[in-house]
């Protein structure tokens, strides 16, 4: 698996450009990664798996090239997985993932360790969106490398909670990497 100094070296800022439904794609992803910020992108900005992975591909490309040309070393890129039952493209998406080894994956509504322990299987980090203490209790036990506190003010699927309350909620039982969402 990745290390946590291995992922932080190749940033020039603890920033992670987040998985925007119907915004991000893989023009702002490269970019993000070229400028030592971490790109992410939801799997389902994408219509289907095929292109999903094209995505993918195009961006692992331009990445290597830029790096070739540059001399430079990209951020990770990452992609967001809803983990929730009703999305049917979950286990051929997980295979695109796998398949091309996405450094980081993003994962919400649902911690599943089954799915964690695939990236895992490849050496990828799993961070997972929660709201509140008790979605963050079950991602911890199902072995997430990292919590994104989606706290109150934070764009998409906002918490209540204060951002300062609820990081000194999270910290109080996690030891590993936490990132604050939104609230900027």
């Amino acid at each position: 698996m990745m290390s946590k100094a291995a992922f932080i070296s190749d940033l020039s800022l603890p920033v992670v450009t987040a998985p925007m439904f119907l915004i991000s794609g893989p023009k702002l992803v490269i970019e993000s990664c070229k400028n030592g910020i971490v790109g992410t992108f939801p799997a389902l900005n994408n219509r289907t798996t095929a292109g999903f992975e094209e995505w993918i591909i195009e961006i692992k490309d331009t990445l290597v090239r830029w790096e070739k040309e540059s001399g430079k070393r990209a951020a990770p890129f990452g992609v967001n997985l809803i983990v929730h039952k009703t999305n049917s493209r979950l286990q051929a998406d997980l295979a695109v993932v796998i398949k091309h080894q996405v450094p980081l994956v993003i994962t919400s509504l649902g911690a599943v360790s089954e799915l964690i322990n695939s990236v895992h299987s490849y050496g990828g980090l799993v961070f997972h969106d929660v709201i509140m203490k008790r979605h963050a209790e079950k991602a911890a036990g199902a072995g997430v490398d990292g919590l994104i506190l989606v706290a109150a003010r934070a764009g998409g699927h906002a918490g209540t909670i204060n951002p300062i309350a609820l990081v000194g909620e999270i910290r109080s039982f996690f030891d590993k990497t936490i990132l604050l969402a939104g609230c900027i």
